[in-house]
């Protein structure tokens, strides 16, 4: 069985500066399982962004030994060097996945997540809305 799970990225609040000169353009590197999508970039505004943007992955039915974390990396764009990690939120799934399936939907209003820096030390928050709706679309299940 399987669903379309929703995230809906609003916005962050107090992330850790990693620019030295002007303000940070965040963006948002989105993994679930095997899916990767990225959000926009937001230019300029910082360590307190805003997105507003909505993502749509494919779910599938909680197996045992799978690992089901939605992993939202922060990231700095650059202009001329590598892009800085600010940090990260793992959800874990699983349980949010099983019920979706099971009862049709599920939704969550916003919420929000600690970001984790690499050090393992709070680096902000992130708002995010989930939800998951039971679909079959064929050749996915």
């Amino acid at each position: 069985m399987s669903g379309l799970l929703e995230l809906s990225l609003v916005d962050a609040k107090g992330l850790e500066s990693t620019d030295i000169f002007g303000k940070m353009d965040p963006y948002v590197l989105i993994e679930y399982k095997d899916q990767k999508l990225k959000s926009k970039v937001a230019k300029g505004q910082g360590n307190n962004p805003v997105w507003n943007e909505k993502f749509t992955l494919w779910a599938q039915y909680p197996e045992e030994d799978d690992q089901y974390n939605l992993i939202l990396r922060i990231m700095d764009k650059d202009k001329f060097c590598k892009d800085d990690f600010v940090g990260e939120v793992r959800i874990a799934m699983k349980e949010m996945v099983r019920i979706g399936i099971n009862e049709g939907t599920v939704d969550t209003q916003p919420r929000t997540y600690n970001v984790v820096n690499s050090k393992g030390a709070s680096s902000g928050e992130l708002q995010v809305r989930l939800a998951l709706t039971r679909k079959s679309l064929q050749g996915r299940e």
